[in-house]
């Protein structure tokens, strides 16, 4: 595929993942994916495991999830995004209970490409600033070290 077309895909799932459209994201995943998640997350092998284990709880967590991407780079194989995401905080996330408080999380993400779907996903977050937002403090008990 052209790097216009990989651009395209990418921007599609996001589509999908801001209407909450689980089903959507057959058409643009491999169903053998491989979602490499922040750290913390771990890997997550197949479509199906990726939308029970990561979207549904997400989207628990931040019913009103948006997500937009503000720098895009793609080749023939390869996509490139960063950008940020907004949710209020209305269900569990991570073991912390919702705090009902806004945030913006910054992410970056990289996809590979395979025969027109996205096969793998590497995906950076900044969770001490988001847990910052929700007033959660992840660094306390690493500076009282």
């Amino acid at each position: 595929m052209s790097a216009s077309d990989n651009l395209e895909l990418v921007q599609n799932m996001y589509a999908a993942l801001n209407a909450q459209d689980l089903d959507a994201h057959d058409d643009f995943w491999h169903e053998d994916m491989i979602w490499h998640g922040p750290p913390g997350f771990g890997d997550i092998h197949g479509l199906a495991a990726f939308k029970q284990e990561v979207m549904v709880p997400f989207y628990r967590a931040f019913p009103d999830y948006f997500a937009k991407n503000d720098i895009e780079l793609a080749d023939e194989t390869r996509v490139a995004a960063t950008g940020y995401l907004t949710g209020t905080h209305r269900g569990p996330y991570l073991g912390y209970p919702a705090t009902g408080r806004k945030m913006r999380m910054r992410f970056s993400d990289f996809w590979l490409v395979r025969d027109g779907k996205l096969a793998e996903n590497w995906v950076m977050v900044d969770h001490i600033d988001v847990f910052r937002q929700l007033g959660l403090d992840l660094m306390a008990g690493i500076a009282q070290r």
